[in-house]
């Protein structure tokens, strides 16, 4: 897609490593404040700056924006998919966690399959490759509005956390 749109492919090969390095970077930054201010927050905004970090991508030529967005496409997605583990298995009770965890890997692997299939098929159509790019906004989207969705009265994250402190303020108390 990146050939289609004018680059080398040098600059695509470059541009497969920024991505890379925006999903690291997407995982360490999105984590850092998935704690201090809670998953769902950073997810949905990771997801929608994807959104918009996709649509930008096709509209721009300038290839140092193409880099920076690149890098933002990585961290809003693979980067922001690697928050949402945690995250899942916090929302299902301790009895179906594994199961939860199970489908919604599953559903993953089912989009990574289909996505290069479908963006395939469209680019045979003759679609131009930045157009092509847009396209991939909709799955952020997505499932931006599938976490807002989310009720998060389910999750035993909180009352995990509330137990624990509750026992240890308990064994300090018996302590004394």
């Amino acid at each position: 897609m990146m050939q289609d749109s004018g680059f080398s492919i040098t600059s695509s090969l470059s541009f497969n490593l920024v991505l890379c390095l925006g999903q690291i970077g997407g995982s360490l930054v999105g984590g850092y404040y998935a704690g201090k201010m809670g998953h769902r927050k950073i997810l949905v905004t990771l997801f929608f700056l994807g959104a918009v970090t996709f649509v930008a991508l096709s509209k721009t030529t300038n290839v140092v924006s193409v880099y920076l967005l690149i890098f933002l496409g990585g961290a809003c997605t693979v980067g922001a998919m690697n928050l949402a583990n945690p995250y899942i298995t916090e929302y299902y009770p301790r009895e179906i966690r594994t199961t939860g965890m199970g489908y919604s890997q599953a559903i993953g692997r089912i989009g990574s399959i289909l996505a290069p299939t479908i963006i395939a098929f469209l680019l045979t159509t003759g679609m131009n490759p930045k157009i092509a790019f847009a396209t991939f906004a909709l799955p952020s989207i997505i499932a931006a509005i599938g976490y807002i969705l989310v009720q998060e009265k389910y999750g035993s994250f909180d009352r995990v956390v509330k137990e624990d402190n509750e026992e240890v303020e308990s064994e300090k108390a018996v302590t004394v």
